[in-house]
């Protein structure tokens, strides 16, 4: 891999061939979440219930780039219908935002558990909708992009013991979690995960984004043009990302330290029903609960270090 390779960079830009699937059993609000996204350009089908929406799924496979469901439906519910969407390869990509008016703690683990990562509250909001719509979008296509790039790379480190990488770009941050993450167990989110991380760093630790601000910022598609001037203001264009890693007989560590203040990452770690509506925020949460066995912030949280065992038998987290 060309270590100047060119980043992949999702795009929701053609919504006039971006098909969702909406599956709501009431028809007024059916109408209204419709309205909002066929006025976005995207094409909508509409079905009542999560048997109708499986049915379809099957019939057009590969048809849809997300669906929206009510949680509370007759014959499948939208928990059951997120299960079954995760547990079938042929579907399990595609992003599911759940539609609730319950966003306690219990119900949105539930939630996670069925593979579900973004909620639509009720009442609706056109602004809140169309944000996570295309946050979700580009998750998938982000996920697509990390799946293509795996099965065409060697392993170029499958012997490699310990090493230093230094870097300061999305571009790079990419290239990097590539290569180290193809050789975990879990390469798939092992990638998704370390990009996450390293993307922290570089855009909250060193570039100064706030949580608020990136919001607004892929809200509005701003983000990679405010990324490249601040990469190129002198406040941050001598700011680095550094990277150890290291690979022990029974697992794999990489410790990612930013020259950032700090914050407090605690949070973050887990992805909290107050954020669930929101268009980011997931990246450490997922990382923790699906990517790493072990996301430890060290110092004044500048500094993480992930783990993942390599024989099971010795993680005393698993």
């Amino acid at each position: 891999m060309k270590a100047n390779q060119k980043v992949e960079l999702p795009s929701v830009e053609h919504k006039s061939t971006t098909r969702v699937l909406l599956v709501e059993d009431e028809p007024a609000n059916s109408a209204i979440l419709a309205s909002y996204l066929q006025a976005a350009g995207y094409i909508v089908d509409e079905a009542v219930d999560g048997v109708a929406a499986w049915s379809m799924l099957e019939g057009s496979p590969g048809a849809y780039r997300l669906i929206v469901t009510d949680k509370r439906m007759p014959n499948m519910n939208g928990l059951e219908l997120a299960a079954r969407i995760k547990a079938d390869r042929r579907f399990s990509n595609i992003p599911v935002i759940m539609q609730t008016g319950d966003t306690s703690q219990e119900e949105f683990l539930k939630g996670i558990k069925a593979g579900v990562y973004y909620y639509l509250a009720k009442p609706y909001d056109e602004s809140t909708l169309l944000a996570l719509v295309r946050s979700a979008i580009i998750e998938r296509e982000r996920k697509e992009i990390f799946e293509r790039r795996l099965s065409s790379q060697q392993n170029a480190l499958v012997n490699f013991i310990k090493g230093e990488f230094m870097l300061q770009t999305p571009s790079e941050a990419q290239n990097t979690a590539f290569l180290l993450g193809s050789i975990f167990p879990r390469p798939e989110l092992a990638v998704s995960g370390l990009y996450e991380l390293i993307l922290n760093g570089i855009e909250h630790g060193n570039l100064g984004i706030g949580y608020a601000e990136k919001g607004y910022l892929l809200s509005e598609g701003k983000w990679e043009d405010e990324v490249t001037k601040r990469l190129g203001s002198p406040q941050y264009r001598d700011k680095k990302v550094f990277i150890h890693f290291e690979q022990f007989p029974n697992r794999l560590e990489i410790t990612i330290t930013d020259d950032g203040a700090g914050f407090d990452p605690q949070p973050y770690m887990e992805i909290e029903p107050s954020r669930a509506t929101h268009g980011n925020g997931r990246g450490i949460a997922k990382a923790n609960l699906l990517s790493f066995d072990e996301v430890i912030y060290q110092g004044p949280a500048n500094q993480v270090k992930v783990i993942s065992y390599t024989q099971y038998s010795e993680n005393p987290l698993k």
